[in-house]
Order: C-alpha cells, then structure tokens, then sequence
C-alpha cells in the first residue's frame, strides 16, 4: 500500500513551481504562512484552513502550464487566465475542489465578486480575496527594486479602495500585521508552513486511486506547457504500466509503475519552453540544461515520504544499463526492473512520438531502434523483447493514452480562456 499525505504531496507540488524562476522562490509558501492568521482573525471557520491553505501553496499552478512569465510575479492581461486555467487543472480532484474554487477568483475584485457571483457561498468568495491581498503583499515585499518597507505596504494596503479588497480583510491586514512576529512567520515560511499544516491536514492520506488521478495532474502541469510534451508523460505511464505486467508485477507494483511514469519528467519544470520547443539540434550547454532536469525532478519527489521506490523509477529513466546514461552513469547491477521498465517506456514513447525538430518514428523505425539499443546493453534486452512481442498492442495503447491527453490538453487550453463556465 502507498502511504502518502495530501499534505505531501500539495507541499511537493508547490515547492516544484519554485523552479520555474528564481523571483517565485518562496512565494506560494509565503502566501500560504500569512493567509492563516488572516483567516484566524477574520473569524473563518477552521473547516476552511485546509482549503485556504491547498489554494495559497497551488495559487499560481495555472500560469505554469499556461507557461506564462512569471519574472515579475504580476501577470497583467493574464490574470484572470492563469486563475481559471488552475481552477481546471485541479477541481476534478475531490480533494483539492474547494480550493480550485478558492483559486479560480483569486485575482477578481471584490466588487465583482460580489456582482458576479451573487449565488457563490460567500466564505468561498472571502477567502478567494485573502489569497488575492496576501498575494499583493509578497509581491510588494519580494520583487526587486520594487520591494517596499513593511510599513509602506501597511500604508499601501490600509488605502486601497474597498472595490479591490474586502474591508474586513484590510482590517485583519493591519491588525496582524502590526506584530512583527506576522513578519518572521512569513520570512521563515518552510518552517511555519510545516508547523501550520501539520495541525490541519492530521495525518490526511490520499487513497490508491486518488492517488494516481493526482499524479496525472501532476504530469499534466508539465506537459501541457507545450504542444509538443502535452501527451508524453501519459504515453510512458501506459506503456510502462503493460511491461509491468507482462514481466509478471503485482497489481500493487503495477500501480507504482503507473505513477512513476506519471511523474517521471516533473523535473522538466525547471526547463524553459525555448528548449523544450527548439526546433533544432541542442547545443552541449543545451543539453546539459535539459538533462538536469532528472536531478531536479529527484529532489522534488524525494521530498514526498512515502513515494520509495517510485521515485527511483521515475528518477532513473535516463539510467542506462551500459552506464552510459546520467545523470550518475549507474550500471546494470543498480537498476532495478521497475527503473529498466521505465527507461524502455520512456524511449519507446520518446522516439514513437512528434517533436519540434521531427516527426515520430513508424513502427519499422522503432523496432529497429529498440532492437539497437538492447543490442548495446542500453537497454534492458528482456523488457525490449517483451516490448516487441507485444508490439502492436503496446502501440495501440500508448495511442489511445496518448489522444486522450491531447484531447485533455486541448480542452483545457481552449477552456481556460472561458470564466464564465
């Protein structure tokens, strides 16, 4: 049985967006640590911390997959875009609903909250402007030469107009923020933050299958940055979930396979889309860029407890059992079957599939290719064999996993330009 926290995992997810870009370092967590004593002096129910606290730390997720610039931590026009485009990535979720709720009018006025949602449960509503005001005041405080004094962000919150913000969350503001002890809280958000959703979340685990649903949202923040790697993550989970099976894994390893291929390139978050869109050959400072993103996508998923050995599936799809793979250059003795599963499924799917600088490879193509690299010891040659015994089946189920995810993709890049549905 996997034994992992919803409190992990949200806190896995949001540490990941630090990655993007060095001006988001810190932020969501920040925002997270001041949106509580917030909501404690507003007199919110406790109920609601779990979900205030979930919307705080993913805030910001849809610009990620919108793959807007978040330099600047102000994101203009794409307000309202980047809100909505996370509210979709996350309310099929059951346990993240309320907060994509929460996510989805963070950035809207109070007066048009009031106007345009005249039916919304109105707590909802309120802590969608918390997040909003506490939002602000990061901004204010962290970004560059922009960054004020903590008295000149009270003087600028206390005199914004009510039509932006709610007058009781103004008011809680200034109260709270008038002990410097607010202050430290926020500068040391990682250990606040643990202490505060340790007494929220208590002990809170996701079930199995839950957990997998998760761990697609997960793939789908990396992937649908591009056109190009909208569908791979779902191609190699498929893939790797059949030669699971076929090399004789339980239905509990076979899982674990499943959400190691969903996983497996969350590093990739750390990669502009100028690389991963670049029409052309990579240049060796390129492509030592990209191949770092396995190490980062390691430290991601290693701060998950209760992961194991699904990190180091995932972790290891680069890995070759030659040792001429990385990022460590591991030999065959190191490798587990789940880490050589991987790797086969992430080649097979890689090479199989369209990229900005060439189609994907016909079936002859990639028999042959695979046929190469168990030859050379690459690759493990019994998963390969399982592989090409089993050829036209495999193929026709990464396809079908595949266009799904472009239907995901394609739907929710077209949905998130719509607020009103």
């Amino acid at each position: 049985m996997i034994n992992v926290s919803l409190l992990d995992l949200v806190v896995g997810v949001s540490g990941a967006l630090d990655y993007v870009s060095q001006t988001v370092t810190g932020h969501h967590r920040r925002v997270a640590v001041s949106c509580i004593p917030m909501a404690r002096e507003i007199g919110i129910d406790s109920c609601s911390y779990t979900d205030l606290l979930i919307a705080a730390l993913l805030h910001d997720i849809g610009a990620f997959s919108l793959d807007l610039d978040l330099n600047a931590l102000d994101f203009d026009a794409d307000l309202t875009e980047h809100s909505v485009a996370g509210y979709r990535l996350l309310k099929g979720h059951p346990a993240l609903l309320r907060a994509a709720q929460i996510i989805r009018n963070h950035h809207t006025p109070w007066h048009e909250l009031q106007t345009r949602h005249e039916e919304a449960d109105s707590e909802m509503l309120l802590l969608s402007n918390i997040v909003n005001l506490m939002d602000r005041v990061d901004i204010l405080s962290k970004v560059g030469a922009r960054a004020f004094t903590r008295d000149k962000i009270r003087d600028i919150i206390g005199n914004y107009s009510p039509l932006f913000y709610n007058e009781q969350a103004i008011e809680a503001f200034m109260d709270v923020s008038a002990s410097p002890a607010f202050w430290e809280s926020v500068r040391d958000e990682t250990i606040q933050m643990r202490e505060m959703a340790d007494g929220l979340f208590n002990d809170r685990h996701i079930p199995e299958e839950q957990l997998i649903d998760f761990s697609r949202l997960f793939s789908y923040v990396i992937d649908f940055r591009s056109r190009h790697t909208a569908t791979h993550s779902q191609g190699v989970a498929e893939t790797a979930t059949q030669l699971a099976k076929l090399a004789g894994m339980d239905e509990a390893e076979t899982l674990r396979m499943r959400l190691a291929g969903n996983l497996h390139d969350i590093g990739k978050i750390a990669l502009p889309l100028s690389l991963l869109d670049k029409p052309g050959k990579l240049k060796p400072i390129e492509f030592n860029h990209v191949q770092h993103h396995v190490q980062v996508g390691e430290q991601i998923l290693k701060s998950i407890s209760g992961l194991g050995e699904i990190s180091d599936w995932a972790c290891q799809h680069h890995e070759r059992l030659n040792g001429k793979g990385y990022p460590y250059g591991l030999k065959e003795e190191a490798l587990s079957l789940g880490s050589r599963i991987m790797a086969v499924a992430d080649v097979y799917t890689a090479i199989t599939e369209d990229r900005p600088y060439r189609e994907g490879m016909t079936p002859e193509e990639a028999r042959s290719v695979m046929t190469s690299l168990s030859k050379s010891r690459s690759l493990d040659s019994d998963i390969v064999g399982l592989l090409l015994d089993n050829f036209d089946e495999l193929n026709a189920v990464r396809t079908i996993a595949q266009a799904k995810a472009l239907r995901d993709f394609k739907m929710f890049r077209n949905a998130s330009q719509d607020i009103l549905t």
